[in-house]
């Protein structure tokens, strides 16, 4: 009876989990969308340029890294939920300061704090899944998370560019991403699982997580797959509409209306992805998607015709989100004892391979062309499904 009661008490508390999760994954994106999409009106109200405007993204990003290496420890020794609750804090507190922003020197200092924010909210995010919900249920609820944070700029961009249009830039942070992330803590606060005694906090070892992470053949080579398949996916997203405006001239209108396409591919992808990952099994899964979500980004700086380049680049999305979805819930099984490490060292290798992909494709098109960007998308997925094949394990089904 007690048992039984309490399997009871579990279900209940699981059963806003999913639109907690998925609310702070949204509120994520949300910083960096409006800063790409507003970086000239910032600019001008600070009075420098447009590239040095662009260094407190860069700013943001080496702080998500380094946050998530300490996130890797401090996983160990705190409530999930409680680190969660903390990332959607800096946010808020960000957006706050960001849109109160005096000069140049406090907007750098305010914007970081959102790259703390992402260092605690995605790894915990994904930890908690692996902590309370079921493995049937994991691979879909990952997959909707993912859907969230995509969605944030088919809801952000928008609203965004009617905000600033009335009050500024300045009201988008005030106006929208602060009470959307004093919103997100409160769904956090009172929609997640009240945490477990064995769920962080537990005085584990931090010099034991780390050894578990990396004298694991398979986590690294999970670690490293994640690394190039988001320098990948983020050298297409920072270029594609690039790519569309200057090889095919079209305006930046049609580019944002393929961008919003792409993105609902890519939600579809990472929310139809759950029952293939169960069905099929999420290493095999991986191995299957990554050559082809490669071959795809290839083809889609490599041809000539737009209407195929349109398509390729949206079946590209889709199955990347896939993809992204079947790699995330490789690695969140891959050390179970030691899911909020193995969680905040991806969110680390991603961030890095993020900026390692666009630091890259941005050299590549100074010195030679897009065609040679399609190459090395497709080079660098060859690299990661000779990873996935035979270095990496799935801890859920017999190897």
């Amino acid at each position: 009876m007690n048992e039984e009661t309490s399997n009871q008490s579990e279900e209940s508390g699981t059963k806003f989990m999913l639109p907690s999760l998925g609310l702070s994954r949204l509120v994520l994106q949300l910083p960096r969308m409006l800063t790409g999409l507003l970086l000239i009106d910032i600019a001008y109200t600070f009075e420098t340029s447009v590239g040095m405007m662009g260094q407190i993204r860069t700013a943001s990003s080496i702080v998500a890294v380094v946050g998530a290496l300490f996130m890797a420890g401090l996983s160990v020794r705190f409530r999930h939920k409680h680190l969660l609750m903390t990332g959607l804090a800096f946010i808020m507190v960000s957006a706050l300061g960001c849109g109160l922003a005096p000069n140049y020197t406090a907007i750098l200092v305010l914007f970081s704090l959102s790259g703390v924010g992402m260092a605690m909210v995605n790894p915990m995010s994904q930890s908690l899944i692996g902590e309370y919900l079921p493995l049937g249920q994991r691979a879909s609820t990952m997959g909707w998370m993912l859907g969230a944070s995509a969605a944030a700029y088919l809801i952000g961009a928008p609203i965004f560019a009617y905000i600033s249009g009335i009050g500024g830039w300045r009201w988008a942070f005030l106006g929208f991403v602060l009470p959307l992330s004093v919103l997100s803590l409160m769904f956090a606060a009172y929609g997640l699982p009240r945490p477990r005694s064995d769920e962080g906090g537990r005085g584990g070892s931090v010099l034991e997580a780390f050894r578990a992470v990396f004298t694991s053949a398979s986590a690294t080579s999970c670690l490293v797959g994640n690394l190039i398949i988001m320098s990948t996916w983020s050298t297409h997203l920072s270029f594609s509409s690039s790519l569309l405006r200057q090889k095919f001239l079209v305006s930046t209108g049609f580019a944002s209306l393929s961008t919003i396409v792409g993105a609902t591919c890519f939600i579809a992808g990472s929310v139809s992805s759950g029952r293939l990952v169960n069905k099929v099994g999420r290493k095999r899964l991986a191995v299957l998607l990554t050559i082809p979500a490669g071959l795809l980004l290839l083809g889609v700086y490599n041809l000539e015709y737009l209407p195929l380049v349109l398509v390729f680049s949206w079946l590209g999305a889709l199955i990347n989100g896939m993809l992204l979805s079947a790699t995330s819930n490789l690695t969140l099984e891959q050390l179970p004892m030691f899911r909020g490490t193995m969680m905040s060292i991806s969110s680390a290798t991603g961030s890095l391979g993020s900026a390692i992909g666009t630091a890259f494709g941005g050299w590549i098109l100074v010195t030679y062309y897009y065609h040679q960007l399609g190459w090395f998308m497709g080079a660098f997925n060859l690299v990661a499904v000779l990873l996935y094949n035979f270095f990496t394990k799935d801890p859920t089904r017999d190897q």
